[in-house]
């Protein structure tokens, strides 16, 4: 073998050790998909795409489903992303009802597609981030962005 292929894959299998990846198991391995049914409507009761709020607790409000299977995954959270390679995940702890979803697209089963919780954001460094929902799904990773941003003062 040639010395540069010996070191790719030396370094291929350095980096799968790091990251904690097993390419043979497929049991590990989570499938993202997008989804084009969602809102993040509201944050601290603002609409605008971009929100400004101060460190500490703030309230989001809106509704997500799986598009590419018609149904509503149990858990969700909004994700912040700074523009650096910092991220940070809150969990909705519950779903709540939405019955204007549910009839918008005459699917009765996106009834508990809304959510609606407060999250403490005092730990989070000042500076803006973009906002998309994701919902951990059976081995699915549901992701769906949404055209708002967050700025924590």
């Amino acid at each position: 073998m040639h010395r540069q292929t010996i070191i790719a894959l030396m370094s291929a299998a350095v980096l799968a050790a790091i990251a904690g990846c097993d390419p043979d198991d497929s049991a590990s391995r989570v499938v993202t998909v997008l989804s084009d049914k969602c809102s993040l409507d509201a944050i601290n009761g603002k609409t605008d795409p971009l929100v400004r709020v101060k460190a500490g607790v703030v309230e989001f409000a809106g509704w997500a489903v799986d598009s590419t299977t018609n149904t509503v995954p149990a858990t969700l959270q909004v994700f912040l992303k700074d523009s650096g390679s910092f991220s940070y995940s809150l969990e909705a702890p519950h779903r709540i009802d939405r019955p204007d979803v549910a009839a918008a697209f005459k699917q009765d089963g996106f009834l508990k597609s809304g959510f609606l919780f407060q999250a403490d954001l005092s730990s989070l460094k000042p500076g803006a981030y973009a906002l998309s929902l994701k919902m951990p799904d059976d081995g699915r990773l549901v992701t769906c962005p949404v055209k708002k941003n967050i700025v924590i003062d």
